[in-house]
């Protein structure tokens, strides 16, 4: 493969990954209603919203120059080898299928920002019984498989310090609002489930395969 096709496949393969995302996303807002759900500013606050809207402009030029000026930041780029890339788009689809589902499990109780509906149950299947935050794990993957195909730096750190701003400015509202509508039963799922990586699920997992 020339330096010029491997440019134009990885290229594809980047725009394919984040077309899938979109059309999921909008088709998982659409059937849960979460599209009226309005603006997150109330529930999150001033702080995260603005630096929610800044590091996602900033992002979205970043990917623009990426697809159409890719000599005007040359800086952004760390040249990687094919077969790197490659193990990109496999995480970045790994990551598209634990988003798919996580968005499955939730159904029409799916929002994108804080709120929880009349009739909300919680959520303990799926991506669920392993982390109590799985959505959040699956974007960090999808961004460092997102930075692997392009070779750009600046995506993905963007990417990956919008989800880190989240899991760390919003968790907190999240739990508590969790713990507030749930109590017991909220207390006792988070007492047996790790927030975003399954130490506790992988634990049992080779405690069980040992005792067998």
């Amino acid at each position: 493969m020339n330096i010029l096709s491997e440019t134009v496949f990885f290229k594809y393969a980047f725009i394919s990954v984040f077309s899938l995302l979109t059309l999921m996303r909008f088709w998982f807002k659409y059937k849960s209603g979460a599209i009226h759900d309005g603006l997150p500013l109330r529930k999150e606050g001033v702080c995260l919203v603005l630096i929610r809207w800044v590091l996602g402009s900033v992002l979205i030029v970043s990917v623009v120059f990426y697809l159409f000026y890719p000599d005007l930041f040359p800086q952004c780029y760390i040249r990687m080898h094919p077969g790197l890339r490659i193990v990109g788009i496999c995480i970045s689809l790994d990551a598209l299928f634990l988003i798919y589902l996580v968005h499955r499990e939730l159904g029409r109780y799916f929002s994108s920002t804080l709120v929880l509906r009349n009739d909300h149950k919680l959520i303990k299947s799926g991506p669920y019984a392993v982390v109590r935050h799985p959505m959040y794990s699956s974007y960090l993957l999808l961004f460092l498989g997102s930075f692997l195909i392009s070779e750009n730096w600046c995506i993905g750190l963007l990417g990956m310090s919008i989800i880190l701003t989240l899991m760390t400015l919003r968790i907190g509202k999240e739990e508590a609002m969790l713990l507030d509508r749930f109590g017991s039963e909220y207390e006792a799922y988070r007492n047996s489930t790790d927030m975003f990586i399954p130490f506790r699920y992988v634990l049992r997992f080779a405690k069980a395969r040992s005792a067998s």
